[in-house]
């Protein structure tokens, strides 16, 4: 039986609420756990995904298609 618990022991607090997401024009990234979340300038959730690479491309074709 392992000695170490499953849980992760990283405690600095990623996540951030919402309401407190930085509003500009290029999609915002947020690390939540393992997972990443793109917002758009409105605060709107655009993706939410597991590999940053994807989760950025995505924001950034989204917000061209958005913006037009």
């Amino acid at each position: 039986m392992p000695r170490t618990s499953r849980k992760s022991t990283n405690t600095s607090d990623a996540q951030l609420n919402e309401g407190d997401v930085p509003r500009s024009e290029q999609p915002t990234i947020i690390e939540c756990g393992k997972k990443f979340a793109a917002y758009d300038k409105f605060g709107k959730l655009i993706i939410l995904g597991y590999d940053q690479r994807i989760v950025q491309e995505y924001a950034d074709a989204q917000s061209k298609v958005r913006s037009k």
